[in-house]
């Protein structure tokens, strides 16, 4: 008799102990996505960062040595084949990127600069309302290795 009732306590304790994993799961689900969903938005935007750092390195280079993509382009014209090649070899490809390039003269060794802007884009959409007004911008300083031919932005050029 002593062994009957231990069994029915032991089924009664065991029917109800069903919504516990539940309730568990239902705290530290939240704290777990959290955590993954942040760890992936961060990669994304650290990604990002690294491809505008990638650009404005590009894009000094080519506006340093004098780039090129047709025979004699005008001024206006060279810039723009400058901006649209850095465009094309940032990861990012050309969605809301805004390209300044400037110089303080055009003789060897005189120095340019290249301004790269582009709006942070989330991945996951969890954390848009804490970053999305975040701009990822670098600027890089070189020396001009070849004369420019191509002319001083004034504004920013969007690819």
């Amino acid at each position: 008799m002593a062994s009957t009732r231990g069994r029915a306590r032991s089924q009664r304790r065991g029917r109800g102990d069903g919504g516990v994993a539940l309730v568990e799961f239902a705290i530290v689900a939240p704290i777990f996505f959290l955590l993954v969903f942040g760890i992936m938005e961060f990669g994304w935007a650290f990604y990002q960062h690294l491809d505008v750092r990638h650009g404005a390195r590009e894009g000094a280079r080519l506006a340093a040595v004098n780039y090129k993509s047709t025979a004699s382009p005008s001024p206006a014209d060279q810039v723009q084949e400058i901006v649209d090649e850095l465009c094309s070899r940032m990861d990012q490809g050309t969605t809301d990127i805004d390209v300044q390039i400037t110089r303080s003269g055009a003789a060897v060794g005189d120095e340019l600069t290249v301004h790269v802007t582009k709006d942070l884009d989330t991945l996951t959409g969890f954390f848009d309302s804490m970053i999305a007004d975040i701009d990822l911008d670098e600027s890089v300083t070189s020396r001009l290795e070849q004369p420019a031919t191509w002319e001083s932005m004034t504004t920013a050029v969007s690819c």
